[in-house]
């Protein structure tokens, strides 16, 4: 659906409901396309390894508690 920018302006939660139900919504400035309204996609993050990375520490290293001698400054 094409819309003027102004009108959504006036009534942005209805184009904000439209697309957050999946409706493409352009966004027309001087009748030109402007920008596009669309659904908010969630991404997922990796937490997978990287392939051929070897780690630098162990993973009991990693999770040892920090003394206050290791963070000068940060008290």
């Amino acid at each position: 659906m094409k819309v003027a920018v102004r009108e959504v302006k006036a009534k942005l939660s209805k184009f904000g409901d439209m697309a957050h139900n999946g409706e493409t919504v352009v966004v027309c400035k001087n009748g030109e396309p402007w920008f596009d309204l669309v659904p908010h996609a969630k991404r997922s993050r990796k937490t997978a390894p990287l392939a051929g990375v070897k780690p630098t520490v162990s993973a009991s290293a990693a999770v040892v508690p920090l003394s206050a001698e290791d963070l000068p400054g940060w008290s």
